[in-house]
């Protein structure tokens, strides 16, 4: 099972469901913008599939019904999607890996450190690969500046990669010249362990 925690518009769902790398997903974002992936999902799957195969979650028993279902159907591939308020479901999931891709650098820091809560909690229980791609450092419009040093890594974590990510380092704007270099974007593939 994958874990996509943040990544908009679905690119990084419908990445991972197009090579078929996991049989089954969870996608977890902001309400606005995970409902922004649902639509671009069923735009991508077809409504059928999309109704056969996208399940909307919000608490512990619907959760539980849907693990059911995959368990006996792991060949259908699921996408369970939660918003990112009921994040503490991520923790009931059988993640094998999880990826954020440019969205803990615009969460409040306590907020980072739920998720990564969450994730060691499953790294209990089974191994689990994170790959994180963020700003080194980022100011948000409130002030608070958010540090990828500063996550809430372990010294337990077994690094694969540590590096300044060679793949995001521009963006695209509306405004000459149309191709911005971001502040220093690192990558990070980690064998997470538990707390």
């Amino acid at each position: 099972m994958a874990c996509v925690i943040g990544v908009g518009i679905a690119s990084m769902t419908t990445l991972l469901l197009g090579t078929q790398a996991a049989g089954c997903f969870v996608l977890v974002n902001l309400t606005k913008t995970l409902l922004v992936d649902l639509w671009y999902l069923k735009l991508w799957l077809g409504t059928e599939d999309f109704d056969a195969r996208v399940k909307l979650v919000s608490d512990s028993t619907s959760l539980e019904k849907i693990k059911k279902e995959w368990d006996s159907q792991p060949e259908k591939g699921l996408v369970i999607a939660f918003e990112a308020r009921d994040e503490y479901l991520l923790k009931a999931c059988p993640v094998d890996y999880a990826v954020n891709v440019v969205s803990m650098q615009e969460m409040d820091p306590p907020v980072t450190a739920e998720y990564f809560n969450d994730l060691r909690s499953i790294a209990g229980r089974r191994k689990l690969l994170f790959y994180c791609c963020n700003r080194e450092e980022k100011t948000m419009p409130d002030g608070i500046v958010t540090r990828f040093k500063d996550y809430p890594w372990l010294a337990e974590d077994q690094i694969l990669t540590d590096e300044i990510c060679p793949w995001h380092q521009f963006y695209y704007s509306k405004r000459p010249p149309f191709y911005h270099q971001y502040n220093p974007i690192r990558h990070k593939l980690v064998v997470m362990a538990s707390k």
